[in-house]
């Protein structure tokens, strides 16, 4: 492989660790949990924009409770 055919193939390389290094310093993610209105307990990945606030659910899973037992208490807190 020369050095050009080098070059050519590290620039989409280099330019998605830019994008990734850019959205890794303006948004962050956080981790909600809740019962919803058919009594299961979810928990939701949600990534907050700094710059603007917004939040965008990632990833969500709900589940009835094992029977017996109650959901806990709603929250939101970073990811560690």
């Amino acid at each position: 492989m020369n050095a050009r055919a080098g070059l050519k193939a590290a620039v989409p390389v280099v330019a998605a660790m830019a994008l990734l290094a850019a959205c890794s310093q303006s948004d962050h993610t956080e981790i909600a949990t809740f019962t919803d209105e058919h009594g299961r307990a979810c928990t939701a990945a949600v990534v907050v924009d700094s710059e603007d606030g917004d939040r965008e659910v990632q990833s969500l899973d709900c589940d009835y409770p094992p029977e017996g037992r109650e959901p806990g208490p709603s929250g939101y807190s970073d990811l560690p």
